[in-house]
């Protein structure tokens, strides 16, 4: 990168030199911090990257390639944070586009609320199963170079997709063209002020945040970097903060150090306990409370993973 996104500064501090998947350069820009992974790929080679090798790298279930049905049975059990927030917006005459829709799970989930969807992913197998599968239309394109015969969007969706991209203000000015007047974006990225990146006692928080960094990310926002990046392609907005990770996945990293075996395991609210004695059952009803308190406290901290963002 030869200049930030945001500011266009040239000076930026390295902060880590080992990502998940080994060595690599994160740096943070000494003029308004926005933090970045210092990589260089084209667009082919990018694109190869999301057809072939991440799939099985980020896989929903540690160490296997899911096929497309898979993935989708998987995260279409974990948007209904994101659909409740979404459900507020919607109406029968709105056109929604979500950027970087997976499986099609979350077009799926609204597309009897609203008038049409329509989606667009990087991985060629995704798109072909949305088509052929769900009947949704979808498209594998550059966002930025994409002609959707002048059709203008009331909602344009982009959830943990953004700090996957090598410009996302370029991005963002595309999207920003495609939503009709008055429209809404929609936008979630992973917060990097989330309380393991800061609070876990060490060596949890080293190895944390080396987990947290990973090739498929350009861009690690915070509240204060997403809000000016946002303002600088023209738009207002609006962030609050939710927690994807239960409460367990939590004492899971602050015990062992390392992350649980799938994204399912990893967010899911279930108990400790699978019996049904009255210590058990006991024991997993305070669990359950204590997780409802977690994540309104990382909530009202913007201490949660996921930031998420209104902008009009």
């Amino acid at each position: 990168m030869n200049s930030c996104e945001i500011c266009n500064s040239t000076d930026f501090k390295v902060v880590s030199r080992e990502i998940r998947e080994g060595p690599g350069v994160i740096s943070k820009c000494s003029s308004c911090g926005l933090v970045i992974l210092n990589i260089d790929q084209t667009k082919e080679e990018l694109k190869k990257y999301y057809n072939e090798e991440y799939q099985f790298a980020n896989s929903l279930q540690s160490g296997k390639e899911q096929s497309p049905r898979e993935h989708f049975q998987d995260r279409i059990k974990t948007l209904q944070q994101i659909v409740k927030r979404l459900f507020s917006y919607l109406n029968p005459n709105m056109r929604v586009l979500e950027i970087g829709c997976g499986c099609g799970e979350l077009l799926y989930l609204i597309k009897d609320r609203v008038k049409e969807v329509v989606g667009v992913e990087i991985n060629e197998s995704f798109v072909e199963f949305i088509n052929n599968e769900l009947g949704i239309e979808a498209y594998s394109e550059d966002i930025n170079k994409m002609n959707l015969d002048d059709r203008v969007f009331d909602i344009v969706i982009c959830v943990m997709t953004l700090d996957h991209m090598p410009n996302p203000f370029e991005a963002l000015n595309s999207m920003k063209s495609l939503m009709a007047k008055g429209g809404v974006m929609y936008i979630e990225v992973p917060n990097i002020e989330e309380a393991m990146n800061c609070y876990l006692p060490e060596p949890g928080r080293t190895r944390f945040n080396t987990f947290f960094w990973h090739q498929a990310h350009y861009f690690y926002f915070s509240k204060d970097t997403l809000t000016k990046l946002i303002n600088k392609v023209g738009l207002n907005c609006e962030i609050t903060c939710r927690h994807e990770y239960s409460l367990m996945n939590f004492f899971n990293w602050y015990f062992t150090g390392k992350p649980q075996n799938s994204f399912l395991e990893a967010t899911s609210k279930a108990g400790a306990f699978n019996g049904d004695s009255t210590f058990e059952v006991g024991m997993n009803k305070i669990i359950s409370e204590m997780d409802i308190q977690f994540h309104n406290l990382l909530s009202e901290t913007y201490r949660g993973d996921t930031l998420c963002c209104i902008a009009q």
